[in-house]
């Protein structure tokens, strides 16, 4: 993604605050104990963006199909 891990963490931090609950829930430890995993919300969010990115680009395609026709 050609982000930095400060810059990942910082939005994800930023996400945990915005939602009701966090997304994301982070243990410190190492690479034995330590290490993150999405929430139940985070998965119901990640899931419920994805439909709508999909839906979106369905939505979409014939426009965009004909705009692209009009490109030199």
């Amino acid at each position: 993604m050609k982000m930095s891990y400060t810059r990942a963490w910082g939005l994800v931090e930023e996400m945990n605050r915005h939602f009701a609950s966090p997304l994301v829930a982070s243990a410190k430890g190492g690479a034995e104990r330590g290490g993150a995993q999405l929430t139940d919300i985070g998965a119901e969010v990640l899931k419920r963006y994805r439909h709508m990115q999909s839906a979106s680009q369905r939505a979409a395609a014939a426009d965009l199909k004909a705009l692209l026709g009009k490109l030199r």
